[in-house]
């Protein structure tokens, strides 16, 4: 396990397939999007935005950092322990996009060697024209461990849990704006 995450800098993406922060999947991968109107108006996007660049979706859904940058940068390298039942798999993606304007703010990061997972993931915040802040995840993936490709419909049931837990990871960031 050490050498998995002592290598992860190097180790090349899982997939040769071209990532995209909101393209189709290619065959043989499913897509996955949620989405959550988690605010209002600039303020909650601005804690929505700093949260989202500083890993906060992976953090406050209860992912456990083993080696993870203090922000998102294209390039950068995290190393997660997923924590779920008695399965706590060692993950590893490395970001290929970072969007961050007035309005989005987000990042798209690719599955590298070891885990478990084939494909990448985006995690976008929206400031839309009406005011409302949505956070929008989207994940194209297969499985690329045996014990995932065994695990069938198990696997979805688990990803449901963690997206469910991504989408409300942004909820303390826009609380704390919210004080005065």
């Amino acid at each position: 396990m050490r050498a998995t995450i002592g290598a992860a800098d190097d180790a090349p993406f899982n997939f040769t397939e071209h990532p995209t922060i909101d393209g189709p999947a290619p065959a043989g991968y499913t897509l996955t999007v949620r989405h959550r109107d988690i605010g209002f108006g600039p303020r909650d996007f601005a804690a929505a935005a700093t949260a989202i660049l500083q890993w906060q979706t992976h953090l406050g859904s209860g992912f456990i950092p083993v080696r993870v940058p203090p922000v998102v940068t294209v390039g950068a390298v995290s190393v997660f322990r997923i924590p779920f039942g008695p399965v706590r798999p060692v993950v590893s993606c490395r970001v290929f996009a970072v969007l961050d304007s007035e309005t989005q703010a987000g990042f798209g990061h690719g599955a590298l060697v070891g885990h478990p997972q084939q494909g990448w993931e985006s995690y976008i915040v929206t400031l839309g024209p009406t005011g409302v802040v949505r956070l929008t995840i989207r994940v194209t993936a297969r499985p690329a461990a045996r014990w995932m490709a065994a695990a069938g419909p198990l696997g979805s049931v688990a990803l449901a849990i963690i997206l469910r837990r991504n989408l409300r990871s942004l909820d303390a960031a826009i609380r704390a704006s919210r004080r005065p």
